[in-house]
């Protein structure tokens, strides 16, 4: 599988991954075109929209922090779930990152969430159990519940307050502010 990375939403595969980020996350986990458009060039954030032979599959979003990848949004089309495709996207993306990964999932409160989970878990994530709220990604947004899921190692209480002030000031206050 082939990850190209975005730097505008002009593409016609950043709308076609755009069209599926909107139907793939709840309004309150995900960002407004316009904020997008700012977060798309920002040296550290990679969207990359994935193909197989040349058939759009999905995206992952990431964030590069020191010694850290954070993967913000993933998501595959419908039609290409249970084929195996999502694992073979994580693992390669796992496999050529020194770096320690880090995800975030809703609380294991529903079914959904406990297989997403549980996926997550087979591929080598570890989920944390510190509290965790992920910042407003749109105008007038709101705090959300997460957890976060580690790979290889799980993350402490310090480190993942680190990240928290670290992503607040690179990927926050420059593109929504307070």
């Amino acid at each position: 599988m082939k990850r190209t990375r975005h730097t505008s939403t002009l593409h016609s595969d950043f709308k076609m991954a755009w069209n599926l980020y909107q139907n793939a996350f709840p309004s309150n986990e995900k960002r407004e075109l316009d904020i997008q458009e700012v977060v798309l060039k920002h040296e550290d954030y990679h969207f990359e929209v994935i193909h197989k032979d040349e058939e759009f599959i999905g995206f992952i979003a990431w964030w590069q922090f020191d010694g850290l990848k954070f993967i913000e949004h993933f998501a595959t089309l419908d039609l290409h779930r249970g084929k195996g495709y999502g694992k073979s996207i994580l693992l390669d993306f796992i496999a050529e990152s020194p770096d320690n990964i880090l995800l975030e999932v809703e609380p294991p409160t529903t079914e959904m969430n406990q297989r997403r989970i549980g996926f997550y878990e087979r591929l080598g994530f570890i989920l944390n159990l510190h509290p965790y709220q992920q910042l407003p990604l749109r105008k007038q947004g709101e705090l959300v519940d997460l957890l976060v899921m580690t790979t290889p190692n799980a993350i402490s209480e310090d480190d993942l307050k680190k990240f928290k002030r670290d992503f607040k000031k690179k990927c926050y206050d420059d593109v929504i502010g307070d």
